[in-house]
């Protein structure tokens, strides 16, 4: 289930507009420069994907967007293309992210995985290399709903969604596939779990998730012409096969973990928010090089039917305490080191209608996502870069 918050450019032309936008922005001394990638460059040949561009974050924002052909630089979120509203299984955006193996992973709907590195030895450093491991048109009629670790590896669950529409494609085998760190295409895979359907029909997995009490969630439904049951299920290995449960059981698996759970820090600015905002209520979905994947813990007071994100959040133990948190529009708080108090800053402002869909922390440079939405429908998105300025 997808929450609303409101509700194609070659490898050479791009390499070469970034190219040139590297000289126009020195040019200006914007203080964010994004340099070509060169194919003498051994540092990028530790990795099959495929490299974009070199990234060296400053002060004002680095904007992409997406596109059939991958991301592409545009000059800010208002100078976005006017893309028609899509019904958000149709359209492209980050799924999710999650940071993996000193990598920042996201999962693009409809597309591959996007992987940001760092360029530097330092790990305070400000730049970023960008790779895409695109799944070549195979994820494309698919929705990619479900982000989650198997045996090591980010892996997405594709499927096909017919709640707007008729189902125009065969249904995906495998339904699963992984970033491999030995292939420039994602892998297809078998979680045994997912494979188990019930008898007859003919049957999908639509919905991983890790529930709240650690357990395995998933739902699976029947597509033939005439018959849509819908069943659920859990289990705390996904090697084997789940037990079927109640559609009250699958629901309350959605309200993200206690607010014990929360780390340290977080819980300390969590705290300063929610004392500046004492209103918000609903969920935070946090990413952390600490985590396995992506937590969805409670924020407020209590958790509201839908369970709307409305807070997206960071944090880290190591190299140096940090916790940061924002809202959809891009106001967010900080806390730092040894700091107990919350040091308040915005993320650069976007048109109306406009929202920031998450947040994490490279280095010394901070990756949001953002998308244009009106309802169930998602028109343009794409990800912001910038160094950590405040």
């Amino acid at each position: 289930m997808r929450y609303i918050l409101n509700k194609a450019l070659s490898l050479p032309l791009l390499l070469l507009i970034l190219f040139l936008a590297a000289g126009c922005n020195k040019k200006e001394n914007t203080g964010s420069v994004i340099a070509e990638i060169s194919d003498e460059g051994q540092e990028y040949a530790n990795y099959p994907w495929l490299a974009l561009a070199r990234l060296r974050a400053g002060e004002n924002p680095i904007w992409f967007e997406f596109g059939p052909d991958g991301p592409y630089l545009i000059e800010s979120a208002a100078a976005a293309s006017l893309a028609p509203y899509v019904p958000w299984p149709h359209a492209r955006y980050v799924t999710a992210m999650a940071i993996w193996n000193g990598f920042l992973v996201m999962a693009v709907n409809r597309d591959g995985f996007l992987i940001f590195g760092p360029a530097g030895e330092s790990p305070e450093a400000a730049e970023l290399l960008l790779y895409r491991s695109a799944s070549g048109g195979i994820w494309d009629p698919y929705t990619t709903e479900s982000f989650f670790i198997w045996e090591g590896k980010p892996a997405v669950l594709i499927y096909r969604n017919d709640f707007f529409g008729e189902l125009a494609a065969q249904t995906p085998a495998p339904q699963v596939y992984a970033l491999d760190s030995t292939s420039p295409v994602p892998v297809g895979v078998y979680v045994p779990a997912l494979e188990i359907f019930p008898a007859g029909g003919s049957w999908e997995t639509e919905l991983l998730r890790r529930g709240p009490d650690g357990f395995w969630y998933y739902r699976m439904k029947e597509k033939a012409q005439g018959r849509n049951a819908t069943a659920y299920f859990r289990t705390d290995d996904l090697n084997v096969e789940g037990r079927k449960i109640s559609f009250g059981e699958w629901m309350n698996s959605d309200r993200g973990e206690d607010t014990e759970n929360i780390p340290g820090n977080l819980a300390v600015l969590l705290e300063r928010v929610l004392v500046l905002f004492p209103g918000i209520k609903g969920q935070l979905k946090t990413v952390s090089p600490d985590f396995e994947g992506q937590r969805v813990f409670t924020a407020g007071v209590s958790a509201i039917a839908e369970n709307t994100a409305l807070i997206y959040a960071y944090c880290q133990d190591a190299p140096e305490p940090l916790a940061l948190a924002i809202l959809p529009d891009g106001m967010g708080f900080i806390l730092s080191g040894d700091e107990r108090e919350a040091v308040p800053f915005s993320l650069p402002d976007m048109p109306e209608g406009f929202v920031y869909t998450g947040a994490a922390v490279l280095g010394n440079v901070l990756i949001a996502p953002w998308e244009e939405q009106r309802e169930a429908g998602v028109g343009a998105a794409g990800f912001m870069v910038m160094a950590m300025t405040f």
